[in-house]
């Protein structure tokens, strides 16, 4: 039997196990999670096996599908997905392990890295952490965040920020939010996409070719020479779009509320991976209003506790950073 290379992760207190035969492939999962180091002998929760093979050509009839993948029939507790660019997955959620098959490596590194953070990301929901589409840094002891669309600037803004020594890193996308509103950090790899002015920044960049979405370079945090950021509590809430100049300004009423429904409670933009996520099952319901109200609570908790603004930037990043930084200590926008 083919011995497997085996990488354990501490993602915010949840273990998990990754293994696959290719060690190549091994260690470009430990390089996107290497903020996240497991204790020696740490017991994994979820474990995840990758195969560098061709999946079998007879596959059960699927029950659910979309462009993106179908769901095909398995034995009760089991959610069996064939993705149509050539990998088919097996997730066990009894015994919390998943097995992912496909000869293209690309692939197999793309799901293996997002049913990671899907598996966890719902085991965190139910211990109280949840995880919002936004940018985080620490800035004077407290926590501020940078929420948007994609392509809205939020990590070329992030970059900027992080020059200067004031500020540091609690994540680039995915920040966990607690049912007080505290902000804890979750510092995966960074994408930088083709356009990003701070692809000569860093010495060592690995590209990556994703599904559905354009390429991007990847920046390991391990090396990267960002400061990390301890738990902090929140302070401001910027909605980023771009627009001709940076200028801040009071959003319209409903619009925190609306953005914080969409990236907290929704889970909108965050690798979720609904083929997984979603199940029918009356414990499976009951599991997932449990999580939505959890969401709720900690949604209400991070609007009390923040003032919350929007923030049009414009082409040049070192202006949008100034006017941002003039904001922070001055406490009022720029006339």
């Amino acid at each position: 039997m083919t011995a497997l290379h085996t990488r354990l992760f501490d993602l915010a207190g949840c273990v998990l196990r990754f293994g696959c035969a290719d060690e190549e492939l091994a260690d470009r999962l430990a390089a996107d999670l290497a903020a996240f180091p497991a204790a020696p002998g740490a017991v994994p929760e979820i474990t995840i096996t990758a195969v560098l093979a061709a999946p079998g050509r007879a596959r059960p009839p699927a029950l659910l599908g979309t462009a993106k993948w179908s769901i095909l029939s398995a034995p009760p507790g089991r959610r069996l997905v064939w993705y149509p660019e050539g990998a088919l997955c097996e997730y066990d959620y009894r015994a919390r392990r998943g097995q992912v098959t496909s000869a293209d490596a690309g692939l197999l590194w793309e799901l293996s890295y997002l049913l990671l953070l899907s598996r966890a990301g719902e085991a965190l929901d139910l211990r109280g952490l949840h995880r919002l589409h936004a940018g985080a840094l620490g800035f004077g002891g407290r926590a501020l965040l940078l929420c948007g669309a994609q392509r809205a600037g939020k990590t070329t803004l992030g970059l900027e920020l992080l020059k200067d020594k004031d500020f540091s890193l609690l994540s680039d996308d995915t920040p966990l939010i607690a049912a007080d509103g505290t902000v804890h950090g979750f510092p995966a790899r960074i994408g930088l996409g083709g356009d990003s002015p701070h692809l000569k920044s860093f010495a060592r960049l690995r590209a990556f070719t994703r599904r559905h979405y354009p390429p991007k370079q990847l920046l390991d945090i391990r090396g990267s020479g960002l400061e990390l950021s301890p738990p902090l509590p929140p302070s401001y809430i910027f909605r980023l779009y771009r627009g001709v100049r940076p200028a801040l300004r009071r959003p319209a009423a409903g619009e925190a509320a609306w953005e914080l429904a969409r990236s907290l409670v929704a889970g909108w933009g965050v690798p979720q991976m609904a083929e997984y996520f979603l199940r029918l099952s009356p414990a499976d319901l009951c599991s997932k209003a449990r999580i939505l109200a959890a969401r709720v609570k900690a949604a209400r908790a991070l609007a009390a506790k923040t003032q919350f603004w929007t923030f049009e930037t414009g082409p040049d990043h070192a202006a949008n950073a100034a006017a941002l930084k003039a904001f922070l200590r001055s406490g009022s926008a720029p006339a």
